[in-house]
C-alpha cells in the first residue's frame, strides 16, 4: 500500500499546475492572451480561481466577494469585464485540473479496489441550459408538444464507486448517443493510463458493437440487459450461462446471469468477468453498487447546483461544467478525511447511529477556504488553515440511518425549494 492521499495533497497538485506557464499557454484560446505583465486583476490565475469559487449567486455579488477575499482594498470588477475575460480561457483548463488530481490520486496502490479492479460506473444525464439561441445551436434542444424548443445537453461521466471520484466526464450535444459518449470517455481513461477497470452499465448500453469495443479496449464490464436485448443474451435462459457474441467477424465470450430481485423482477446481467468465485449473489451485490453514480449526480445537481450556470454561451457553460467536476472531486477528498476524523472521535462511544460530516455544510465552508488554500505558499500556514477549517466542518455531523428507502418520485414536484434540500451555496 502507498501513502494515503489527502485533500491538501490535491491542493498542492492544483497549486503547482496553476503556476505552470505551460499550463497557462495550453489553456488560453489565443496565443496572444496573457502575454502582457501589469496590474490586471483579471489575469489567467484569478479567472481560474474565480471559476473554482463555487459561483452560484449573482455574478456581481460573487465578483465583489471574491476580490474582497483576495484584495481587501477597493478593487472593482464588473460582470461585463469578467464575461469578456473568461473567453480567453479554454474549458480544457478545468479538464486538465481534474486529470492532474485524478492521476496523482492513482499513482500508487493506496486506493480501494473491488477484487483487484477499479470499480466504476458510467451513466448519462440530460442537463437544462439557459434557453438561448447560441446554446440551442451548439448543444441542441428538446421540443414539447407545442413545438417549443428548450436548450439541453447530454452529459456523462465515469465514476469510481469505491473511491468516490469522477475519473472523466463529457458534456456533449443533446442528440449524442450514450454509447458513443461512453466510448470517448473510455478512450480518455486509457490515455490517462487508468487501467484494470471493471465498469458497470445500465440498460441501454448493450450492443454487439459496444461490447466488441469494450473487449478491444481491455475493459471488464457488467451490463444490465433488458428483456428485449440482443438475441444472444435473451437466448441464454440458465441462471449462469456462457454465450458467444460476434461482431465484424470477431467472436467474444460473455457470461449471462439471471436472478430475482427483492421486488420479484428478474435481473439480467451480461459480463466478461469469468471468475467463478463470483457467484450470482456476488453479482447482485456488485450491480447494486451502481447506485453510487446516481447519488453523485444528485450531489452535482442539488448540492453544487451544476445546472446553475454563470453564463449563456457555450464556452461559459463548458467552463462551469468542468470546473464543477473538479470541485466535486475536491469535496469528496475532503469529506473522506472529515469522516475519518469523526470515526476516530466516535470510537468507543455507544451510539444508535454512526455519524458522517454534513456535505452541505462542508461545501459551504469550503467556498472561501478553497481559494485561500490555493493562494497560500507557506505549507505550515496552509496546514494550520486546513486544520481550522476541518475543526469547523466536523462540528456539523449527521447520523447515518441505514436501511432507509425512498421510492423515486416521477410526478411533478410541488416545491422546487423543498425544506429537505436547502442550498449550501
Amino acid at each position: 500500500m502507498g501513502m494515503k492521499k489527502t485533500f491538501l495533497g490535491a491542493v498542492e497538485v492544483t497549486e503547482r499546475l496553476l503556476n505552470d506557464v505551460i499550463f497557462m499557454c495550453e489553456s488560453r484560446t489565443k496565443p496572444t492572451y496573457f502575454t502582457r505583465q501589469g496590474n490586471n486583476k483579471l489575469d489567467f490565475k484569478s479567472i481560474i480561481l474565480f471559476s473554482l469559487f463555487f459561483v452560484k449567486r449573482s455574478i456581481q455579488l460573487e465578483l465583489d466577494a471574491f476580490f474582497h477575499l483576495l484584495h481587501p482594498s477597493d478593487v472593482s470588477i464588473t460582470k461585463q469585464g469578467y464575461s469578456e475575460a473568461r473567453r480567453k480561457i479554454s474549458p480544457t483548463a478545468f479538464i486538465k485540473l481534474t486529470n492532474s488530481v485524478v492521476q496523482w490520486f492513482y499513482d500508487d496502490s493506496s486506493f480501494k479496489t473491488f477484487h483487484g479492479y477499479r470499480l466504476c460506473a458510467i451513466d448519462g444525464s440530460v442537463f437544462e441550459l439557459s434557453n438561448t439561441e447560441p446554446l440551442r445551436n451548439y448543444f441542441g434542444f428538446s421540443q414539447n408538444q407545442r413545438t417549443v424548443t428548450y436548450a439541453r445537453s447530454r452529459v456523462s461521466c465515469i465514476y469510481d464507486i469505491e473511491n468516490d471520484l469522477i475519473l472523466t466526464s463529457k458534456m456533449a450535444p443533446y442528440t449524442s448517443s450514450e454509447r458513443d459518449v461512453a466510448m470517448e470517455m473510455i478512450e480518455e481513461l486509457n490515455e490517462l493510463n487508468l487501467q484494470n477497470n471493471l465498469i458497470l452499465f445500465d440498460r441501454g448500453y448493450p450492443s454487439r458493437r459496444f461490447i466488441a469495443f469494450l473487449e478491444e479496449a481491455g475493459i471488464k464490464y457488467v451490463i444490465r440487459a433488458s428483456k428485449g436485448a440482443m438475441k444472444e443474451i435473451t437466448g441464454a435462459t440458465k441462471a449462469d450461462q456462457m454465450i458467444e457474441i460476434t461482431e465484424d467477424k470477431k467472436s467474444f465470450t460473455a457470461r449471462v446471469l439471471r436472478f430475482q430481485l427483492d421486488s420479484g423482477e428478474e435481473e439480467i446481467l451480461v459480463t466478461n468477468v469469468m471468475d467463478k468465485s463470483l457467484d450470482l449473489d456476488d453479482f447482485k451485490v456488485l450491480y447494486f453498487k451502481r447506485w453510487g453514480i446516481e447519488v453523485k449526480y444528485n450531489e452535482l445537481k442539488n448540492k453544487l447546483q451544476i445546472e446553475n450556470f454563470t453564463g449563456s454561451t457555450p464556452i461559459a457553460v463548458e467552463q462551469d461544467f468542468y470546473a464543477s467536476i473538479y470541485l466535486i472531486n475536491m469535496v469528496s477528498l475532503l469529506k473522506k478525511e472529515a469522516d475519518e476524523v469523526i470515526d476516530q472521535q466516535e470510537k468507543g462511544k455507544e451510539r444508535k447511529y454512526k455519524y458522517k460530516v454534513n456535505t452541505n455544510i462542508l461545501i459551504g465552508k469550503l467556498k472561501d477556504s478553497m481559494i485561500l488554500l490555493l493562494l497560500e505558499k507557506r505549507s505550515d500556514v496552509r496546514r494550520a488553515m486546513f486544520h481550522s477549517m476541518m475543526k469547523e466542518m466536523i462540528k456539523n455531523k449527521t447520523p447515518i440511518r441505514p436501511g432507509r428507502h425512498h421510492p423515486r418520485n416521477r410526478t411533478l414536484k410541488s416545491n422546487k425549494f423543498a425544506q429537505s434540500q436547502k442550498r449550501c451555496l
